[in-house]
């Protein structure tokens, strides 16, 4: 086979037409938003300080367009903005920005929820941490409306929330009430219910889990699905994450739903990803793009494919 290479690495001509609009629309197919939600298990500045944390912290957050991160336990918040410099230093796709809760808890231990996301991709349009006026909360939602680069849906709600594994049925099923404020406020569907909801093993058997209300009304999809471990030690397996959607336009645009296995993916062994957290990264893929428009990609590629190929097929004089 000829190389396109000459003995100076340099192109001998330059690439073909047909091969340059293959390559555009094979970029153009690329269209997707990536939101994930990670329990990072009692973050602090000393935790994200040492550098093999921080390192796999900033692969983890890189492979997502928005992250809302649990467990954030730093009382300075410097633990975050040391984070996002090493983000931004990092992945080229940025600039990251970030969006934080005050310190949410009922007694001394307490807990933000923090928004990290792409914002050249996605802009906070509005946010609110949830009036829990009957304290049905450990940690109330902090809710935040997010602009997305899409036609079909331009604007999307995310709703996080972290349980007590004392009280997960009680803040699950107070959790749709959370979504009709939401949803009313903002007169949108499109809602994204997200985060460590305990919903597995001891916190919460099948039968309770079945019985919430975000199970037994209709329109709400569970992405992630019962039987996925979302937990790092080998001695568990519980989904113990979850990511719930609501919104035909929303579930439309859905692509794909895991777990990040980051240890496997990174070689940690479980000792090492322990040190960054317990649990995985639970994540949602989107597709952004107009669905006629894809229609038109995909037989604008096969076009350009097939011009591309029809030298060696013969096709063309």
């Amino acid at each position: 086979t000829r190389s396109n290479l000459d003995s100076s690495g340099g192109f001998q001509k330059p690439i073909h037409g047909h091969a340059l609009l293959l390559l555009l629309l094979l970029a153009g197919g690329a269209d997707t938003f990536h939101i994930c939600a990670f329990n990072t298990q009692r973050l602090t500045l000393s935790k994200v300080a040492r550098e093999p944390v921080l390192d796999t912290l900033v692969q983890i957050l890189a492979r997502c367009d928005i992250t809302v991160l649990q467990e954030v336990v730093d009382s300075t918040g410097s633990a975050i903005l040391l984070l996002l410099r090493e983000l931004n230093r990092f992945d080229d796709s940025g600039p990251y920005s970030f969006l934080s809760s005050h310190l949410l808890g009922r007694g001394t231990y307490k807990e933000r929820y923090v928004y990290i996301y792409r914002s050249h991709k996605a802009q906070v349009l509005d946010s609110y941490v949830y009036d829990d006026q009957n304290d049905l909360f450990a940690r109330e939602p902090f809710v935040c409306r997010f602009s997305l680069p899409s036609k079909v849906l331009p604007s999307l709600v995310l709703v996080p929330l972290h349980t007590t594994p004392k009280a997960v049925e009680t803040e699950l099923n107070a959790l749709y009430h959370v979504f009709l404020d939401a949803s009313q406020r903002w007169q949108s569907e499109d809602v994204i219910l997200l985060g460590d909801f305990n919903a597995d093993c001891a916190s919460l058997t099948k039968k309770r889990l079945d019985d919430l209300v975000l199970r037994t009304q209709a329109g709400f999809h569970w992405a992630i699905p019962d039987g996925v471990d979302t937990t790092v030690r080998a001695s568990t397996h519980c989904t113990y994450d979850r990511i719930v959607l609501h919104g035909q336009h929303l579930q439309n645009m859905l692509r794909g739903a895991a777990a990040f296995d980051f240890p496997r993916s990174f070689g940690l062994t479980e000792e090492e990803a322990l040190n960054i957290s317990d649990h995985y990264p639970v994540e949602v893929e989107l597709s952004c793009a107009v669905h006629g428009a894809q229609t038109l990609s995909l037989a604008a590629l096969l076009l350009s494919l097939l011009l591309l190929l029809s030298p060696q097929l013969g096709l063309v004089a």
